[in-house]
């Protein structure tokens, strides 16, 4: 939700990202070839909107102890915010592992994978 499909989303995040007007993605929007459950660029803003929101961002300024010449600003989010927004994702409902495992390259299970 709110795409029909993963090939609507990535229209929709191709026409979002894009530097085109509302216009010009109006228009590219009324081919008659096109099946998308969105009709013009105000439908598919909504659709965009609807979409579950990240974590916001903060800011904090850094005292320094030297004079710069624009402040230092630190830019972070809130790692218990984060978690919360991925384990209330239901994209990623059956994608999160608690317990760690063993990746071997062969299936004689001879190299062991260390990763993140």
């Amino acid at each position: 939700y709110p795409f029909a499909s993963k090939e609507e989303w990535e229209v929709a995040d191709f026409l979002l990202c894009s530097p085109l007007s509302m216009a010009a993605i109006n228009q590219f929007l009324e081919l008659p070839m096109l099946k998308l459950s969105f009709r013009n660029a105000k439908e598919l803003r909504s659709c965009a909107e609807m979409l579950p929101k990240g974590p916001s961002w903060k800011c904090q300024a850094i005292p320094s102890p030297n004079p710069t010449k624009s402040p230092i600003q630190l830019f972070w989010r809130d790692p218990v915010e984060c978690l919360e927004s991925l384990f209330s994702n239901p994209l990623f409902h059956d994608q999160l592992d608690f317990v760690p495992r063993h990746i071997y390259t062969t299936s004689a299970w001879l190299l062991c994978i260390y990763s993140e």
